[in-house]
């Protein structure tokens, strides 16, 4: 696989990538929508699946929803830019009750799509879990296919199909963001690199060899400077039944981060689930030589070695 200057394949990635159909869309159906409820360890109440707004605004959600909804302050002047661009799309919220960045953005994204002038029709919330065992997954998995790996996400779909997205938090502001998906004009959202990722994965030459994993990495490490992105992103593809691409991505984590223990325990965990035990043994091992004491390599291997 040539190595080809990233800037260009960041554009490529971006019109490749938004192929993706848009779920069942809200106007689509005339049930009424209810949300999954239950309650995490500490007892706080979270949701899942599609969401009505209202019920965001209700306890105990109101008490972030009301204020980040009523403190932030519309840049005017792109948002009626904005406008008459938005009559024609669709938009889908993928967010967590339990995650602080989709607490603050979600009703900054509401705020502004109503001074739009969007219809409600236009716009479906879908909360996904934060369990290791459904990490970003709704019930339904309206979510399969989509790449959901940092909430919140506005996806942002014309004719069904996908123009853009803005992921966790936007790259300017919401609506210079907005304004640059709707309008057609180059965009790239925050985490390009898993970005760029995604589309090597989706590309029918994808052939996870040592060399072209080692490649793909040098292309990535300008971008990805946290090990916990990718890590993030593997996690999603593992618990989305994807355990090949799943065990890709974090073999190329720890080829960005060779001194970091956390990426390989996730590699170890993904190997277990692929059930090469002889990989998953010696990626324990690996921590365990950095960090002798890491509790989580100890487990495992422990198991490991009783099976």
């Amino acid at each position: 696989m040539k190595l080809i200057h990233i800037s260009l394949i960041i554009t490529i990635t971006f019109i490749a990538c938004n192929r993706h159909a848009a779920p069942t869309a809200a106007a689509q159906t005339t049930a009424p929508v209810h949300a999954t409820e239950y309650k995490d360890a500490a007892g706080n109440t979270n949701l899942l699946g599609k969401t009505p707004r209202e019920r965001l605004t209700q306890s105990p959600f109101d008490t972030w929803f009301n204020k980040n909804y009523t403190d932030y302050t519309i840049d005017t002047n792109t948002a009626n830019q904005l406008k008459p661009l938005l009559k024609n799309k669709q938009f889908v919220i993928y967010m967590g009750t339990w995650c602080g960045d989709s607490r603050r953005e979600v009703p900054r994204m509401y705020k502004l799509l109503d001074y739009c002038g969007v219809k409600p029709s236009q716009i479906q919330v879908i909360n996904v879990n934060n369990h290791d065992t459904a990490y970003k997954q709704s019930p339904q998995h309206e979510e399969r296919g989509q790449y959901i790996f940092k909430v919140p996400d506005l996806l942002v779909y014309e004719n069904n199909k996908e123009k853009g997205r803005i992921v966790e938090t936007p790259v300017a502001t919401l609506e210079k963001d907005l304004l640059a998906i709707a309008d057609n004009k180059s965009y790239a959202p925050k985490y390009p690199g898993t970005a760029y990722l995604i589309n090597l994965m989706q590309s029918p030459q994808w052939m996870p060899t040592k060399a072209t994993l080692e490649q793909s990495a040098e292309q990535l490490r300008t971008f990805i400077t946290n090990w916990g992105e990718l890590a993030s992103f593997g996690r999603v593809l593992l618990t989305g039944g994807e355990t090949d691409k799943a065990i890709d991505a974090m073999r190329i984590n720890t080829i960005l981060f060779p001194a970091e223990p956390g990426a390989y325990n996730y590699l170890a965990t993904a190997y277990i689930k692929k059930g090469n035990t002889t990989a998953a043994k010696e990626c324990c091992q690996k921590v365990l030589q950095m960090q002798p004491g890491n509790q989580q390599a100890i487990a495992m291997l422990d198991r490991l070695n009783k099976q």
